[in-house]
């Protein structure tokens, strides 16, 4: 009988030539002719093509050239740029992450303090003759003296241009030509994705043609996901901090509580429309009647109150030079639906900027920066401008989005929140102005003749030189007539619409039901920031210890990791063959979700993920909690843990928000939010003493210190510091005893015991065998890439400094170790030499096999201390005799000693039957001495398959594969003279082949 697949296919083939196949015929012609079509349309047809890559080509629309566009439905403006779409952000390996360990994880490492050479210079990176830019900052810039234009970052995004693009010199030419150009100002934030990390590399690129005091950067805070806002003090600080580290730079120039709309208390008799009359007839109802300067309306008032506070700190210690607010543009997913918003009503922007100027200290807000409100369609920004000034005294205005979004262009996107008849006055406009963009920029640009600098984004050269362009026009041509009459037409259409100064909702109705009275808080599950959904503690027989707040609100959704780990576990033979991420289906047709775990101790820590996260996020935090965990109770284990239950609680809480990110990780600041247990903080809990206020008096409460990773007023009695250099050597190496493989991995590990807030700086005599480092983040960046030294103020107590990886050439490799005192050795290219020799003779047999077994030093000053040598001799082996001795052994029988020395003195063997592992130790090998174990073992009835590779550990004290040296420790900001100690030690792993 045949299958019904084979009957398919047999009439297909019979019926090739039938009438039947004509249909199918017809849709193959017509889908060949029409990509034919669009090919040749590619290669000899129009010369504009909206694409992702080229959202915005302003000047190249002319009327009279004809030119027809083909239009993607594409965003043209800023819009929110969280990590979904953009999963290569995380591709870093873990261990070759950059720029600090408690960074944001996730982000790629291509992004992160890269550095291109050579970028092109062609004549195209060139200016075209003409006014600059810059050449009349007092009159074009403000009082910030900004430039008339102001480079927008966020195109140096995923929302804008592809992760090759942004990684391309392209991205490099556009910065520079516009440097060249006099645009010397640079906006950016930490929610532009990698933004911050592209741009500081890209200035830190051409530091050598415009330094840093020839440009300046503004950048935003306290908004980090689509609906991550987060405005409390400590991580408007911390981001400010994290900023400069991504930016390469030491100040910064302005910086901006990011979109406030989102958290204000809302004051808004209407949602949208034209609200000019907030000025006059209707002031008291947006709050800004003359009564309420001083009036907090809300909680969400009052966080923005508290949070540009903090930024009022930042700019005393010299760290910011402006600081200000912004109202911008944002999408949110609501149900299966976006709703993009924008343009938030002018009156809440005055509002706050009274409202802080009416608070103590009763300073004014330096400057702020308005969307979507000075283009053809809405100008209501001319109207307000002279209020912030004089009501406000806000010192500098920006403007942005001279397109309003994409709407005056060809095609505006669909996601974009205008009514129909806004649309439709569009098109009419369109009819009479075909070059509505270039009419739209030149409108915007003209009115930087009033102090107010213009926010436009360009991703490639040729918009550079386009945009200049326009701006020379309108700028040295102001009476420039056609134009204007055909703004007037334009502007003329949009009244005659009734949208004309008209402005949508931002935020949409149902962002403001989500928030609820006063709060501000916008974590749904659409987010797309990277977030986990919990943790869970395991014993060792798989039961729940302690568990965080999840953000499911299933119950079931924890116990459906617990099981998934369970059942994994039980279909392996061993714990560690358990895949360290395993697939978790919904409990009904819901998305399903990923289970990440770690061994800790006899118990398993998980930590479950879902949505578009990646699990590196989640595997660093894990190991971060398990070292916060070790910090507090040393030996971690289920039982201390259920002892401790209270602590751990605490823990979690402080670790871990509840929107899933990762809060307080620094040990050092969770000391003074959580107390370590100790017999006398039992004691006080248990006679109801309030702990923290007893201890933490003296040091100032939690989060009292400026510096996130130190303690404030932190005292000892002797003031020391040591650095420990950890080497590990990996490595593998064949039969004929040459290294295929060697990689190095080291780390510096620090013990500081020092008063007050020092401020080390440490050097190296050979600073370049360090290379993809990992930093602490109390590691100054930007004097790294300077002069390879290490500046920071450091933890109190130990952390890992910085970890490196070392991997020489062959002859530099040879020489160092050779002039450190060791003999010739077989290496390969780029490999580190093996600073032991094995050898080995095997002797198989039907049943069973005689083994001998040699190991030599080749070190000729140093010691190989704690020596581990395994080897699997295969299932079923049994009846094993071994003689350990110092000397050669080949030749000699069981039992024989080189030199009178014991067979057992300094080294020892033992059989694991469990795991069939021969395991022999050598507790000091002195320089070139030899090793032996040479004996026998049976199999019952098989021929012995023992494992062709033998496992070797061992240490080297007082010594490092990449001979590292510390040149000198400077300590300032103190009086007192610290004691100094540095120290290295090497270990190894080596598989060694026979």
């Amino acid at each position: 009988m045949v299958a019904p697949r084979q009957n398919v296919r047999s009439s297909l083939m019979k019926n090739w030539f039938a009438v039947e196949a004509i249909p199918i015929y017809v849709i193959i012609g017509g889908v060949c002719v029409g990509a034919s079509w669009y090919l040749s349309r590619l290669a000899f047809g129009s010369q504009v093509v909206w694409t992702k890559t080229n959202p915005t080509p302003w000047n190249t629309i002319k009327p009279d050239e004809g030119t027809k566009l083909m239009e993607v439905n594409q965003k043209f403006e800023k819009s929110p740029v969280g990590l979904k779409g953009f999963k290569s952000f995380s591709a870093c390996q873990h261990r070759n992450r950059k720029i600090t360990m408690a960074d944001n994880i996730g982000l790629s490492k291509a992004f992160t303090h890269r550095t291109i050479e050579n970028p092109p210079d062609s004549e195209q990176d060139r200016p075209v003759d003409g006014y600059n830019i810059d050449s009349d900052k007092p009159k074009t810039g403000g009082p910030l003296g900004l430039p008339a234009l102001v480079f927008g970052c966020a195109v140096f995004s995923a929302q804008y241009n592809s992760e090759d693009h942004v990684l391309s010199q392209e991205a490099v030419r556009a910065v520079r030509l516009a440097l060249r150009y006099g645009i010397r100002a640079f906006d950016t934030s930490r929610y532009y994705g990698p933004s911050e990390y592209v741009l500081g590399s890209i200035l830190s690129t051409l530091k050598d043609e415009f330094p840093r005091s020839s440009y300046q950067i503004t950048t935003k805070c306290g908004r980090f996901g689509l609906n991550d806002f987060d405005y409390h003090p400590t991580r408007i600080r911390r981001c400010v901090l994290e900023s400069l580290q991504r930016l390469q730079t030491t100040y910064l120039d302005a910086v901006y509580l990011h979109d406030v709309e989102f958290v204000a208390t809302p004051v808004l008799p209407k949602a949208n429309g034209n609200h000019a009359t907030a000025l006059n007839a209707e002031a008291a109802v947006y709050g800004l009647a003359e009564g309420d300067k001083g009036k907090i309306h809300g909680e969400g008032d009052q966080k923005i109150l508290d949070a540009f506070a903090e930024l009022r700190k930042l700019k005393a210690e010299g760290i910011v030079k402006n600081i200000g607010i912004t109202g911008m543009a944002s999408v949110l997913e609501v149900g299966m639906h976006a709703h993009d918003t924008s343009g938030y009503p002018l009156p809440t922007l005055l509002r706050l900027a009274i409202l802080i100027n009416s608070t103590p200290p009763y300073e004014p807000v330096d400057v702020i920066l308005s969307y979507s409100h000075l283009s053809l369609q809405n100008s209501t920004f001319s109207t307000f401008a002279p209020h912030f000034y004089e009501r406000a005294k806000v010192k500098q205005l920006l403007t942005a989005s001279p397109l309003s979004m994409g709407l005056l262009t060809p095609k505006p996107p669909t996601w974009h929140p205008a009514p129909e008849g806004m649309r439709t006055a569009v098109v009419d406009a369109l009819k009479i102005a075909p070059d509505l963009p270039n009419l739209a920029l030149g409108y915007a640009a003209r009115y930087t003749g009033t102090k107010t600098p213009l926010v436009v984004g360009f991703s490639n050269v040729r918009e550079v030189h386009e945009c200049v362009k326009v701006w020379r026009e309108v700028y040295q041509n102001s009476n420039d007539q056609g134009r204007a009459q055909r703004e007037k037409e334009v502007v003329e259409i949009f009244e005659a619409s009734q949208y004309l100064d008209w402005s949508w909702q931002s935020p949409v109705k149902e962002t403001l039901d989500r928030r609820g009275a006063g709060g501000h808080s916008l974590t749904s599950a659409s987010t797309t920031d990277m977030a986990i959904d919990g943790l869970i503690l395991l014993d060792n027989a798989g039961r729940p210890i302690i568990q965080s707040g999840f953000r499911s609100s299933q119950p079931s959704y924890p116990l459906l990791h617990v099981d998934a780990f369970n059942n994994a576990l039980a279909k392996e033979p061993r714990p560690s063959d358990v895949d360290p991420i395993l697939y978790v289906p919904s409990l009904t047709h819901g998305t399903p979700s990923a289970c990440c775990h770690i061994p800790c101790g006899d118990m398993r820590v998980l930590c479950p993920v879902s949505g578009d996260v990646d699990p590196l996020f989640a595997f660093a935090f894990l190991e971060t909690f398990v070292d916060i965990l070790k910090e507090y109770f040393g030996t971690v284990t289920a039982a201390t843990m259920r002892e401790n239950f209270d602590v751990v609680y605490q823990l979690l809480e402080e670790t871990l928000d509840a929107g899933g990110r990762p809060l307080t990780t620094s040990p050092n600041a969770l000391r003074d939010i959580v107390l370590p247990p100790s017999l006398l903080s039992k004691l006080l809990s248990v006679a109801g003493a309030n702990i923290n206020t007893s201890f933490n008096t003296g040091a100032g409460g939690p989060f009292s210190s400026p510096i996130p990773w130190r303690k404030a007023n932190v005292r000892h009695n002797a003031n020391e510091i040591y650095f420990d250099m950890v080497e590990e050597l990996s490595a593998i190496v064949n039969k004929n005893g040459v290294a295929l493989s060697s990689t190095v991995w080291g780390k510096i590990e620090t013990n500081c015991r020092l008063s007050g807030t020092p401020d080390c700086l440490l050097s190296f005599t050979n600073p370049q065998v360090l290379t993809d480092c990992t930093f602490h983040p109390c590691i100054r960046i930007q004097r790294w890439t300077r002069d390879k030294s290490f500046s920071f103020i450091p933890p109190d107590g130990r952390f890992t400094l910085a970890e490196y990886r070392f991997a020489p050439g062959a002859s530099a490799a040879t020489a160092r170790f050779a002039s450190s005192g060791s003999q010739a050795v077989n290496t390969s290219k780029d490999t580190v030499p093996i600073p032991f020799v094995i050898k080995t003779v095997y002797d198989l047999e039907d049943n069973g096999a005689q083994f001998d077994i040699t190991f030599t030093s080749r070190l000729t000053t140093r010691a190989l201390e704690n020596i581990v040598i395994e080897m699997n001799i295969g299932q079923g082996a049994g009846g094993i005799k071994c003689v350990a001795a110092r000397g050669s052994g080949i030749g000699r029988n069981v039992g024989a000693t080189d030199m009178g020395i014991p067979s057992n003195m300094g080294a020892s063997w033992a059989f694991d039957t469990n795991k069939q592992l021969l395991k022999w130790e050598i507790a000091n090998a002195p320089p070139s001495s030899t090793w032996s174990l040479r004996g026998s073992f049976t199999t019952p009835s098989t021929k012995p398959r023992p494992s062709h590779a033998l496992q070797v550990r061992f240490e080297i004290q007082s010594h490092t594969f990449s001979a590292l040296k510390v040149d000198q420790l400077r300590v300032t900001g103190e009086t007192y003279k610290p004691y100094k100690g540095v120290r290295g030690r090497a270990v190894g792993n080596v598989e060694w082949r026979w």
